[in-house]
């Protein structure tokens, strides 16, 4: 790799639905490179893409693999991503460092939720797309059927750019619509047909050959291959390709199309924060080094792996460079080229290149990596948030200092992974996409020698007032020396939500002298966090102190902060207390097929929806739910939707909870309390 331009770069994320054939492709690609002797070729049931401990178990995809091969003077990278929606951060990493994506469909399926996604997240990123028809070899494969669907979903610029020869047990090859070569005498009329269609979606993306086939000028081959690539850029076509992986029907062409039209990295497009905002940054790739941490895992033997794409520049190991985000220097290992979990001495690499180093603590996902002290860093992807969440506790004692490292490596490596102690509950709360996602965290947690009890986290109840109230507290006691007194007096009212709580001295006459009104304030504050009703804090009210008695001899700090905490406690009591719960903005995406059982279910759930929104066959529901009734939604959905459906939450604002829900939530806070 030393030297190179990176015109002979290829790279390419392999991304669908699970099940839709895209880790089969993967190995097919490779076996037919020559990089492999045969599918599954890896021991222990193993693929040369799934190969971590807990994808051999389930057999399937859970991280992203980086793999390549060389074909007819390309150098192409696949990341070939898993297809479940518990792991699409995986693909959000890999598209952001590709200049194509292969999206599998399997041709009895046809389009599946993980479909959607991929394409989705591929034209956010603005990532050109082929769609490729798997597993042609099955009885119910329908390649019609599946051409139509995605010209329906995603729009006319679907073009099949290969026709099959015979489906099911009857597939036998296929056809190149830009080189047919010999076709059989049944699809004479099809590839005629289609390869007219063909050439009037490439030629539409360019004025100058459109204007002459008007004219009725025929456009040649070689013209149209010239601009093949630049109109795949611009989305004026989104090509669809078949093959039959296991049966290697369809792969040799794959590979050739992939060699001679999938973008090279001069291609590739960056953004920037600039003054004005996000911006577009001009790569050169023959500038000073410019590269991006994409992903990081962390492998029992050889410790942490930082995965990089070089975009301009070269980088070499041992190489200092500077992390843009923050403007360290960071020395970087030995640079190797992953095929799978093998490694492979790079040397040099230059733009285009994907490759790795290990041991260098100081990366994260997200660094911008430069030989430049000006490098502005490039944006990265806006990842999915994390909607399931679950409290965590040791199950031995003592094992508190693990699960807090242990969590923090599974986070690192796992934008989509979160970690917190939340202050309101006073619980340590693990997030993922959903239940499976959570699952896998715990499971490798669990192979670090560390074992947790889950549970549902409890909600961040707050608690507020909706009336007025006066109060005047006197802290008086004596125990044979010096005494303790304190007197205040105060009002509450409540604030407009969300401000917060406002302090107000109204003493006169110095009553209280400042330094012990200061702890009054001081002492309401603490009771507020502490709780008044169900131990959850106190918001949005204004607290006015008017008047007061001090002890020339016994008042003193303490005494007036006792004063505040009481007084506190009586006003709020006094005021018309209520609980407040948290509102979550839910967005539901599901075949219209569901849509009476997601909205019939949402207000049941004391939500309200509030919009509606058409996506290809998707129908996308907006709704206002209180998360207490969705920490669970995940299984829901599933259920329903047989896994079809997604969602995504996001807080909105604080709302009263009903007085009988109140209560429940008040005597289960007392009970839990009693029993600490």
């Amino acid at each position: 790799m030393a030297g190179n331009t990176g015109e002979e770069i290829r790279n390419v994320a392999i991304a669908g639905h699970s099940g839709s054939g895209k880790t089969m492709l993967a190995e097919a690609l490779l076996l037919k490179g020559g990089v492999l002797n045969r599918l599954g070729q890896v021991t222990d049931g193993t693929t040369a893409g799934d190969y971590d401990i807990d994808e051999k178990d389930a057999q399937k995809s859970y991280y992203s693999a980086v793999l390549h091969t060389n074909w007819k003077g390309r150098d192409i990278n696949f990341l070939d991503t898993p297809g479940s929606l518990d792991f699409s951060g995986q693909l959000y990493g890999a598209l952001s460092v590709v200049e194509l994506a292969l999206i599998t469909v399997n041709a009895a399926s046809g389009i599946e939720i993980g479909t959607r996604k991929a394409w989705e997240l591929a034209r956010q990123q603005g990532v050109p797309c082929m769609f490729v028809v798997t597993r042609m070899d099955a009885e119910q494969a329908d390649f019609d059927g599946v051409v139509e669907a995605l010209k329906e979903t995603f729009g006319n610029a679907c073009t099949p750019l290969m026709l099959p020869h015979g489906s099911g047990s009857s597939f036998e090859g296929v056809v190149n619509l830009l080189h047919p070569g010999e076709v059989p005498d049944a699809l004479q009329d099809t590839v005629e047909e289609q390869r007219g269609e063909l050439m009037e979606s490439v030629i539409s993306g360019d004025d100058e050959l459109l204007e002459r086939y008007l004219e009725g000028e025929e456009i040649s081959s070689e013209e149209l291959e010239d601009i093949f690539t630049q109109v795949l850029v611009d989305g004026t076509i989104v090509p669809i390709l078949c093959c039959a992986s296991e049966k290697d029907i369809g792969v040799t062409e794959l590979l050739d199309l992939l060699a001679a039209y999938a973008p090279s990295p001069a291609y590739a497009k960056k953004e920037v924060e600039g003054e004005a905002g996000v911006e577009d940054y001009e790569l050169d790739l023959d500038g000073p080094l410019s590269a991006e941490v994409f992903k990081t895992i962390s492998d029992e033997f050889v410790g942490k792996i930082s995965f990089i794409r070089v975009y301009s520049g070269s980088l070499k190991s041992g190489d200092t460079v500077t992390q843009a985000q923050t403007g360290k220097s960071v020395k970087l290992g030995k640079i190797f080229r992953p095929q799978g979990k093998e490694q492979q001495d790079s040397g040099e690499a230059g733009p285009g290149a994907i490759v790795a180093t290990a041991k260098v603590d100081e990366l994260q996902i997200g660094d911008t990596l430069s030989s430049s002290k000006n490098q502005k860093p490039f944006v990265t992807p806006k990842y999915p948030l994390p909607m399931v969440s679950r409290a965590v506790n040791p199950k031995s004692r003592g094992d508190e200092a693990k699960i807090s490292e242990g969590l923090r490596r599974l986070a690192e490596s796992d934008p989509t992974f979160t970690v917190e102690m939340n202050g309101l509950t006073k619980e340590l709360v693990i997030s993922g996409i959903g239940e499976q996602h959570i699952g896998l965290m715990l499971n490798r947690l669990q192979r670090r020698g560390v074992e947790v009890t889950t549970k549902l986290p409890r909600i961040a109840y707050r608690e507020t007032i909706a009336g007025k109230s006066e109060v005047r507290y006197r802290h008086k006691k004596q125990t044979g020396g010096a005494g303790q007194f304190a007197e205040c007096a105060i009002r509450i009212e409540p604030s407009e939500r969300g401000e917060g709580y406002a302090f107000v001295d109204k003493i006169f006459g110095g009553v209280i002298s400042g330094p012990f009104r200061q702890s009054v304030d001081r002492g309401i504050q603490e009771k507020m966090l502490e709780g008044i009703m169900a131990g959850y804090p106190v918001v949005d009210l204004k607290v006015e102190l008017f008047d007061g008695k001090e002890h020339p001899v016994d008042s003193k700090d303490i005494a007036f902060q006792i004063a505040g905490r009481e007084a506190i406690k009586e006003a709020v009591m006094k005021a018309q207390p209520v609980l407040l719960e948290p509102i979550v903005k839910l967005e539901v995406f599901i075949p219209s097929k569901y849509m009476g059982d997601i909205t019939g279910d949402i207000s049941s759930r004391r939500g309200r929806v509030i919009g509606m929104d058409g996506l290809g066959d998707l129908q996308v529901v907006h709704a206002e739910v209180p998360y207490s009734e969705v920490q669970q939604y995940s299984a829901f959905l599933q259920s329903v939707t047989g896994g079809e459906g997604t969602y995504s939450i996001e807080f909105l604002r604080d709302e009263v909870l009903p007085q009988h829900l109140a209560e429940g939530v008040i005597a289960s806070s007392k009970t839990e309390q009693e029993g600490e």
